[in-house]
């Protein structure tokens, strides 16, 4: 196919997904009908869409994980963790906006698809306390959850972005490690700050003691054990989550509480969190299987486009036609290997690609965390776009300085 239709087609694409809800249409529905138009138009093999459709790793086992995290978030609503931990954490912190980004980040280091709406559940309280608008909310919550991924090695992007380019994990968690640096101090300047300045939401000071600390390690010791399950000794997150969801529900069962149980599982089962979930995979896949990053590379050659640019924007379309963090970087860092790539370039096409993430309507976080708080999520994309300009921008600067330009 022509390359110049090729890359209209992409864009194209990439608007239907964006203006569809627009219309009221359904996001899951919208990103379904974006990815099939891609796979018709740009003709992939249907028997290799089929093979991935059906593939337990990366595509079930992605849809069980979202479905057992949301499992997990109401069993602990329902024994009682989560009042107990808001409560704990509002008497550590000094303010509520402290205490609320702390949960948010704290949810970030576990990498469970969709985990922004886990912590959303668990800030809502606060939210609620300071009168936050349905933006402001998810934008805190969004923007906090997602400090961590540029270098933790328990996601995935981490670990398939250091092997493409044949780093050691510990080499490449030293040199990302930075861009968490500017995420945070970009979130508090551009979200944070603002916010916070205009609620001027004060709390009166307690003396803190022992007793909230010990109260805050009871109420989050299922997801402390799922991240030391999945950290230290390295279980699979699917295993580490169905086992700690059946310790609660046995927990629930022997208070003889059954109903809290079905009341669960009706909520983890929601067709709408597990359609969008199905529709991101499935987007995901309709991006590999034609080959749309390919023809996008080409494109830029076609024109000259500087290889600065090319790193920056075959991260980032394929992040924002995504919104999977390691489907931008399986599908476009190997073909940036045609440049030189120091770490500075690695940095710049990572904050460039989870900047699309970021900004992607399709993103899993951004669709569950803008459907728990009733956010517009064009809305929350404006207020994130700020932050992620910030952290791309700083680092496109430390990469001319690199090549001397």
């Amino acid at each position: 196919m022509d390359v110049n239709l090729a890359f209209l087609i992409i864009l194209i694409a990439i608007t239907i997904i964006i203006v569809l809800p627009r219309f009221k249409i359904n996001i899951a529905l919208s990103i379904f009908i974006g990815a099939l138009f891609l796979i018709l138009t740009l003709g992939a093999d249907f028997q290799s869409v089929l093979k991935d459709l059906e593939e337990w790793e990366n595509f079930w086992r992605i849809i069980f994980i979202v479905f057992l995290s949301l499992l997990l978030v109401s069993l602990m609503e329902k024994i009682g963790y989560l009042s107990l931990m808001v409560k704990s954490i509002k008497a550590i912190f000094s303010s509520l906006g402290g205490a609320m980004v702390t949960i948010s980040a704290f949810i970030g280091l576990l990498p469970m698809p969709g985990g922004a709406y886990v912590s959303a559940r668990l800030v809502d309280p606060l939210a609620k306390e300071m009168k936050l608008k349905p933006v402001e909310a998810t934008t805190l919550n969004y923007w906090f959850r997602h400090l961590w991924e540029y270098w933790w090695p328990l996601y995935t992007g981490v670990i398939v972005a250091s092997a493409i380019f044949k780093l050691s994990i510990p080499d490449f968690v030293i040199h990302m490690f930075f861009l968490s640096i500017l995420a945070i101090l970009g979130g508090y300047i551009f979200i944070y700050y603002p916010i916070m300045k205009r609620k001027n939401v004060k709390k009166e000071k307690k003396r803190r003691n022992s007793r909230d600390f010990l109260i805050l390690t009871y109420s989050i010791w299922p997801i402390l054990t799922v991240m030391f399950l999945t950290l230290l000794f390295r279980v699979d997150l699917f295993l580490s989550l169905l086992s700690i969801d059946l310790i609660l529900i046995g927990q629930i069962l022997l208070q003889r509480k059954a109903e809290n149980v079905v009341k669960s599982l009706r909520f983890a089962l929601n067709p709408t969190f597990l359609g969008v979930t199905f529709a991101a995979l499935f987007m995901k896949i309709a991006v590999i299987e034609t080959n749309s990053m390919a023809y996008t590379y080409t494109f830029f050659n076609m024109y000259g486009i500087p290889p600065f640019v090319v790193i920056i924007l075959l991260p980032y379309l394929a992040g924002l036609m995504t919104g999977v963090t390691v489907a931008y970087v399986a599908a476009t860092f190997p073909l940036l290997l045609a440049y030189p790539m120091g770490y500075p370039a690695i940095a710049l096409a990572y904050a460039s690609g989870y900047g699309g993430h970021l900004t992607s309507p399709v993103h899993l976080c951004l669709v569950l965390s803008a459907k728990h708080f009733n956010a517009d999520i064009f809305a929350v994309i404006k207020k994130v776009a700020p932050p992620v300009i910030f952290v791309v921008g700083i680092t496109l600067l430390i990469y001319f300085l690199s090549v001397g330009i």
